[in-house]
């Protein structure tokens, strides 16, 4: 195997090989990138013509990142690869021969008298540009046991950003140390790309204590090395004072910021939206006489876009034109983008007409970001559209397209279209990401779909998609607004198995979650777990608490909450205000409610329908039927609709106080409001009918709820049963429970004691065990505990009497 590698590395290229003006993967001895390699690829390799033999790469019109922390000078172009022709052949014959780092030792070895620092250099280069990492370290450590061949300062620095672009970020820490320890001379460019390769993989703390360790015994900083700090810090985030620390760190070293260093500090302003921060850096940059390329003014747009500032972001695009910076692809994006997030997709629309205009080709990304446009205005039809054309101008989309769609079909509750939206990204082979099963099961869940949260959930397990902690939020909001608080529990105990900590949402998600059935003694203690995890509990948690203890029916407990939210002076927020009002109507605390709905005016706090609701239902318990009506109007005053929610208090309201005929005109006024009556509209009137002993009018309102396709339930009938029965019309009642049992509701315990309470109070007690057989002979699956028990109801009340 040594004498087969000796004759292949010495012998050099064999005949046909290619100039060194040629690519490694020019080369004919060398194989072609992969289908994958090229995939990911911004290149293309063109077939070469017999004629010319040559070969073209093409770089496509993608935009390209700079390199971080780049000095001034030509950056150097993807086929110059500096390898000699002897080079290429090494290259393309380790690619093919050598599996492991014995034989690429074995292989370097039979060569070594014929290579050199800069050869390997090179090679090292190239096997990193095509993400064969593990073979440019090989070389790596081999030059590292050769003496005369040991690795220089450029070829330390290439390797630690091979290991940061393949996010090896143990294997570079490792290196680093080990050549330390060895004694060799590390320079500023080493320690830069150690930083850089640190913080790419957010290792923030780790790569700043590297920059100590550089200021203590290493080499002096540059500029590139403090570029680099300032994008540290703009990934970290929250974190403007440390990068204006390092401008006036870099002035008092006599490093003067270059237009790296401003493009470096403008970026960084893009997560947090710090316009102001950006426009002064901006400015700043001017006076510095620095000039602003494209890529100043296109970051300028992406901070001023994410942050909705639309009005600045046309100044910038003017500012462009006038000094002759053409805007490209990525501006338009920007500028589409900054349109669309606060709402204005006519301008978004128009301004990809604009790029339309001046030949700039719409791609992807102006897609998706107009489509984004249209689902925050709730245009699903325009979103739908601009899909098509998408799809008809042959451009792809990508993950962030389908979540988009996705997302806008699951607001608007179009639960079909948006499992077709799911199902195309995946025939696209578009893999869904956590994103995508995040906002699944948040659709479903929001809307108590059960079975489909569950169903979301397997499969995203099976295609191997990791929950993280936005998940477990998700599920536990899910299965709390599915009314299943137990699972809720059990998705937070499986969060902490995994290791993963709660955050505050969580812990409002798991509050929410027991608060709605009323499990005051497990909110109590979740709230103390979340103060012991150093969280202080927000109005959200305290307003979870409240509803928990209302919804418990524990008023003393209730009262004492708010009376300790008010000793602590905790800020009274809409929020806190807003949930008063509803926990203290669900408790029938008229004056309580009172006062919270009027104090949520007072602090200039416009109540929503769900508070209005909450009073109209009060006032209606209560019999007020002037103050409810004045709730009403104060409610249409705001320029708020009543929903169904109202419509059904108004209709209880009256029917309870015997204006039934007014009760039933609500119903035709919320039918002439296009809303549509629900079972429970037609239910509380057949009720207040019925109360009054118009069963014909019951009736007639009853054939209504059949006719527009609602399906009565055992209230419904239970209200006619139980009218006709103490009216005496027994026949009407039996026939009421046949007619019941046909239509597929079952019975329940309150119906056959509604039918046998009725003939005891008029004492007809011989009648009773003839209804009893009917009841035994009729429902054959009742319980025989249950029949026992409504037997033994008729013989109590024949004992009393």
């Amino acid at each position: 195997m040594a004498a087969c590698l000796s004759r292949l590395a010495l012998a050099g290229p064999p005949r046909g090989q290619p100039s060194k003006h040629q690519t490694i993967w020019e080369s004919s001895s060398s194989p072609l990138p992969s289908s994958s390699s090229s995939s990911s690829s911004s290149a293309s390799v063109v077939v070469r013509e017999p004629a010319r033999k040559e070969w073209r790469y093409n770089v496509s019109q993608t935009h390209v990142k700079r390199r971080l922390g780049k000095l001034h000078g030509k950056r150097g172009q993807p086929w110059e690869s500096g390898l000699s022709d002897k080079g290429v052949y090494l290259y393309g014959s380790i690619l093919r021969m050598c599996e492991d780092d014995a034989s690429v030792s074995q292989f370097l070895n039979a060569a070594e008298e014929s290579l050199t620092v800069g050869e390997l250099s090179g090679l090292i280069k190239g096997f990193g540009k095509e993400g064969h990492w593990r073979k440019a370290l090989q070389i790596f450590n081999w030059m590292k046991r050769k003496r005369k061949l040991r690795p220089d300062c450029a070829t330390i620095a290439v390797m630690l950003r091979i290991l940061g672009r393949e996010s090896q970020l143990g294997e570079a820490r490792h290196m680093f140390d080990s050549l330390k320890k060895e004694g060799y001379s590390l320079d500023v460019y080493a320690y830069t790309s150690l930083i850089s390769t640190l913080s790419r993989g957010r290792n923030f703390a780790e790569a700043l204590a590297v920059f100590e360790e550089m200021k203590a015994d290493g080499p002096k900083p540059n500029i590139v090395t403090y570029n680099v700090l300032i994008d540290l810090y703009g990934k970290k985030g929250r974190s403007w004072e440390k990068i204006l620390d390092i401008f006036v760190e870099m002035k008092a070293q006599g490093i003067q910021p270059d237009e790296y260093t401003y493009n470096t500090a403008i970026t960084a302003c893009v997560g947090a939206s710090l316009c102001e921060e950006a426009k002064k850096i901006f400015a700043e940059m001017k006076v510095a006489k620095c000039s602003p390329d494209r890529v100043t003014y296109n970051a300028l747009l992406d901070v001023y876009g994410k942050a909705g500032w639309h009005e600045e972001a046309s100044k910038v695009l003017k500012e462009m034109e006038d000094i002759g910076c053409p805007p490209n692809v990525v501006t338009y994006n920007e500028l589409v983008s900054a349109f669309g997030r606060v709402g204005l997709y006519h301008e978004a629309a128009a301004m990809k007409e604009t790029m339309v205009r001046k030949g700039i080709e719409p791609d992807v990304v102006t897609y998706t970001s107009l489509l984004s446009a249209y689902s925050r205005a709730g245009r699903t039809k325009q979103a739908m559209d601009l899909y098509k054309e998408m799809r008809e101008s042959l451009c792809t989309p990508n993950l962030f397209t389908f979540n988009a769609l996705i997302d806008m079909h699951g607001k608007k509750k179009n639960f079909n279209e948006m499992m077709e939206m799911f199902e195309d990204m995946r025939a696209s082979g578009c893999a869904p990401d956590i994103v995508t099963w995040n906002t699944l099961l948040g659709v479903f869940g929001k809307n108590g779909m059960y079975e489909e949260v569950l169903k979301v959930f397997r499969d995203m397990k099976k295609a191997g998609c990791e929950p993280e902690k936005a998940t477990f939020n998700t599920l536990i909001d899910a299965y709390g607004r599915c009314g299943s608080s137990e699972q809720a529990l059990g998705i937070y105990n499986g969060m902490l198995r995994a290791g993963c900590t709660p955050d505050m949402a969580t812990f409002n998600a798991l509050l929410a979650a027991l608060a709605r059935e009323g499990r005051w003694e497990q909110a109590e203690l979740v709230l103390e777990e979340l103060k012991k995890a150093n969280y202080k509990p927000n109005d959200v948690a305290y307003a979870s608490l409240l509803h928990a203890y209302s919804n418990g029916g524990q008023v003393p407990r209730l009262k004492r909450a708010v009376d300790n939210l008010f000793a602590t002076e905790f800020p009274l927020t809409k929020i806190l205000l807003k949930t008063l009002v509803l926990v203290y109507g669900k408790c029938s605390l008229l004056e309580e409610a009172e006062f919270a709905f009027q104090e949520l005016q007072r602090r200039g706090h416009l109540p929503d329908v769900n508070t209005f609701n909450a009073m109209v239902a009060l006032y209606g318990k209560k019999g007020r039927v002037d103050k409810a009506t004045e709730i009403l109007d104060l409610m249409k005053v705001t320029g708020l609709a009543p929903d169904l929610v109202t419509y059904n208090c108004m209709i209880s309201m009256y029917g309870r106080e015997g204006m039934y005929r007014r009760a039933e005109e609500v119903l035709r006024e919320m039918q002439a409001a296009r809303k549509v009556p629900d079972l429970v509209s037609y239910n509380t009137l057949i009720f207040a009918f019925s109360k009054h002993g118009l069963m014909d009018e019951a009736a007639r309102i009853f054939n209504e709820l059949v006719s527009v396709g609602l399906q009565p339930d055992v209230f419904t009938y239970n209200t006619f049963v139980s009218c006709y029965a103490c009216a005496g019309k027994f026949t009407d009642a039996m026939n009421v429970i046949k007619h019941m049992k046909k239509s597929g509701c079952r019975p329940s315990e309150v119906t056959y004691h509604a039918l046998v309470d009725a003939y005891c109070k008029l004492g007809k007690f011989p009648e009773i065990d003839r209804v009893l057989r009917f009841i035994k002979n009729t429902d054959p699956g009742l319980d025989r505990a249950f029949y026992r028990r409504i037997a033994s109801r008729a013989t109590e009340f024949e004992l009393k009497s």
